[in-house]
Formats: C-alpha cells, structure tokens, sequence
C-alpha cells in the first residue's frame, strides 16, 4: 500500500500492561480511555514469565495484557500517549515501587513498534525522550521477530493477538477507504 509521498496511513494504538492485580489493569483500562477513547480489543492475560527482571519492584505471578484503542491516529501521536501512561505509572506506584508497567505501542499493516523512554542502538528516537522500538513484523498469518526482540514477543505467545489485531485494524481501513 502506497499512499503517496508524504502520505501515511493512520496507526491502530494499543497498549501494553505488566501486572499482577487485575482490578488495577481494569481500572487503568477504564481511566486511559477517557483520554483516548473507546477500547475495541483486550486480550487474555499472559503469564509473564520470560525473565525476573520486575521481580523486586512488581512482586509475583505477573502477567502481560494487552488492550488496543478503537480511534486510529497518526503515527506520532504515540509519543502523547507514551507520556500519559508515564503519569498512569507514577500515579499507581505505592512506596516508588510501580504496580503496572505501562508500554504504548502501535500497529500498522506492516509492523508493531513499541515505545520507550530507553534508548538503545536499534530504537529511533522521536522526541521528548520517547523512542520506538520496531518489535515485529506483521504479515497476513504469520508474525516475525527481530534479533533484538523482546523474548516474550519472541515467542510466539502473543503472535495471534497481534494478527487478530491487524484484522481489526485492517478492516478500519477499509472503512475508511485507505485500501482497497
């Protein structure tokens, strides 16, 4: 799909949460769609068990889910959405210690790109300290990672959520005319 030189498609965002209380992930789902609107996709909670890296500061038996915004928006906003979930985290931590880690991302046909205020080689950064992070390709029926991909994303457990996502999302698109 090309829509021309300077034109891109708008991007579904969807956002991702670490945790291990399911009434705050709720209640966080509920409060963030005040900001960003209408939540059109949840997915199951994944045990959230690759590494102990949150282990001190988050506790046990977390999980990760995954929620996606019904409104598509331009690519950049991103970064908006990256700052308000910082303030969700700060909000929600008890004793400095977070109880949801909060990571935005988005889709389009092609990809899903994270974003982080942690800056590595392969992450682009965009501004006010926000970076992205492209995680995976994202084909018809089949999700590819790259080397520096999460191993959690690397593993495949989240693979069909992401292409039941880019359903959603593609048939948005078509709604909206932007593909045949």
């Amino acid at each position: 799909m090309f829509l021309g030189k300077g034109k891109f498609p708008p991007v579904k965002n969807f956002i991702s949460v670490i945790h291990s209380n399911p009434e705050l992930f709720e209640k966080f789902k509920q409060e963030i769609s005040n900001y960003f609107g209408e939540i059109d996709s949840v997915s199951e909670p994944f045990p959230f068990d690759f590494t102990d890296y949150y282990k001190p500061e988050m506790g046990e038996n977390l999980v990760r889910q995954f929620f996606s915004f019904e409104t598509l928006t331009e690519a950049d906003f991103i970064v908006e959405i990256k700052k308000k979930c910082l303030e969700f985290e700060e909000k929600y931590s008890e004793k400095g210690k977070r109880r949801l880690n909060i990571d935005p991302g988005y889709i389009d046909l092609y990809k899903l790109v994270l974003v982080s205020e942690k800056y590595m080689g392969h992450k682009i950064y965009l501004k006010d300290g926000i970076c992205a992070d492209m995680v995976l390709l994202l084909g018809k029926s089949k999700v590819t990672p790259f080397m520096w991909t999460f191993p959690d994303f690397k593993s495949g457990r989240y693979d069909q959520y992401f292409l039941s996502l880019r359903k959603i999302y593609k048939n948005q698109l078509k709604e909206k005319n932007l593909i045949p």
